[in-house]
């Protein structure tokens, strides 16, 4: 039984598929700026929460 080599593909078949994944990284990209906007955005509204609840607890004490 022979293993088959794989295939280089034509020059115009890899122009392709390199602008695909180019593209699927810009997207993935923008993903990820993305949640790092919404990761900073919860964790300054966990700091606030925080900052109220010891505002509070300075006050009862």
């Amino acid at each position: 039984m022979m293993t088959e080599q794989p295939r280089i593909p034509d020059e115009a078949t890899r122009k392709r598929l390199i602008e695909q994944i180019r593209a699927s990284n810009r997207m993935l990209d923008e993903l990820n700026l993305a949640l790092d906007d919404l990761i900073a955005m919860i964790e300054a509204d966990l700091r606030e929460q925080r900052r109220e609840r010891l505002r509070k607890t300075a006050k009862t004490s």
